[in-house]
């Protein structure tokens, strides 16, 4: 069932172009944003900054890639032996970037999808793989915010979040948006599948379902293993990435309790899929000041949001399209020196 490989290892040219200048645009932004918004005296003490709660923060922000990584390479072997765990870092990587030109409620799906079509699994594969990361976080999501929830006693604290939000958000906005992509993707379908070339399109959908279908069914046999172990990593990488905030606000000095930052970051999270910016831009930012503008000193709110912000969207992303570059760097290179032996 998988799918001969495209060697290419990066993500299109286009979209790489873009990156190129989204990212550090949005880190300008970042910044300019921090130093207009924060007193010079707050600005001083950023230099009385704890390096080891910041270097505790960035860890915890890139512990998430490599879980998720793990997670896709285990699926991956399953439906294809060949699958490596390059190939799973690569998706990964991709995903990531992709989830920067995106708004946060489609996230790096589609560009998931494509890179593991690339390594071999075919879209349908893509497809599988992707739905089952997403089972799996909800799920380990599900478990754990509730248990967090009681543990700090913060129902109370919540609600009157959520009341907030919605007073500054417009009812049922996330509905409306998926209603109209819905709309959108349902007539696109159409327009493809009519006419004589449709014909052609609808025997490859019908194709593409019988190897989906395949997939599932490979998946229900052999894969409950692999959901149960992948639902306890997937619990590890929201713990670590929900665990963030409490790292960066120890290292200003007005620290939060652990599993309340927690949940007040998913909170966040939860809020910035409703943004339709490409990476929740400006959409991220305002859910964090109504999150966490009552929880920290009014001087350091605009430094924690800048330093939340950069580690876990703008450091990753960078982070993210270097590798990958260097990726396809050393993909290329390994290739000439191929095509020079065979030469010889």
């Amino acid at each position: 069932m998988s799918r001969p490989r495209d060697q290419r290892g990066l993500l299109p040219d286009g979209t790489l172009r873009r990156l190129i200048w989204i990212i550090p645009l949005g880190m300008l932004g970042n910044l300019t944003y921090t130093l207009l918004a924060t007193d010079r005296e707050a600005l001083a003490a950023t230099a009385e900054f704890h390096a080891p709660w910041l270097l505790l923060a960035v860890i915890l922000a890139i512990l998430p890639l490599v879980f998720n990584a793990l997670r896709v390479w285990r699926w991956g072997r399953l439906l294809s032996p060949g699958f490596r765990a390059r190939d799973a870092a690569y998706t990964v990587l991709s995903a990531e970037v992709g989830a920067a030109v995106t708004p946060s409620a489609i996230g790096g799906a589609p560009v998931k999808v494509a890179a593991l079509a690339r390594c071999g699994l075919g879209t349908s594969g893509g497809v599988t793989l992707t739905a089952l990361g997403t089972i799996e976080e909800a799920v380990a999501v599900a478990i754990g915010i509730p248990i967090a929830i009681l543990a700090t006693g913060m129902v109370p604290q919540i609600a009157a979040v959520l009341r907030r939000a919605s007073d500054a958000t417009f009812p049922g906005q996330g509905f409306i948006v998926l209603a109209v992509v819905a709309l959108l993707i349902a007539v696109g379908v159409w327009l493809l599948l009519r006419g004589t070339r449709g014909r052609r399109r609808r025997a490859r959908v019908r194709r593409w379902w019988r190897e989906l279908r395949n997939h599932v069914a490979l998946v229900r046999r052999y894969g409950l293993r692999t959901f149960v172990i992948n639902v306890a990593l997937a619990g590890v990488q929201w713990a670590a990435r929900l665990s963030i905030v409490a790292a960066l606000t120890a290292g200003l000095g007005a620290p939060i309790e652990p599993a309340r930052a927690a949940v007040l970051q998913w909170i966040c999270f939860s809020g910035m899929t409703l943004t339709p910016t490409p990476g929740a831009v400006g959409g991220a930012e305002a859910a964090f000041l109504l999150v966490f503008a009552r929880e920290l000193p009014g001087e350091l709110v605009p430094l924690a949001l800048a330093s939340w912000r950069l580690v876990t969207f703008y450091g990753l992303n960078v982070l993210a399209l270097l590798l990958l570059m260097m990726g396809a760097l050393w993909g290329r290179r390994r290739a000439e020196g191929r095509r020079a032996e065979y030469a010889r």
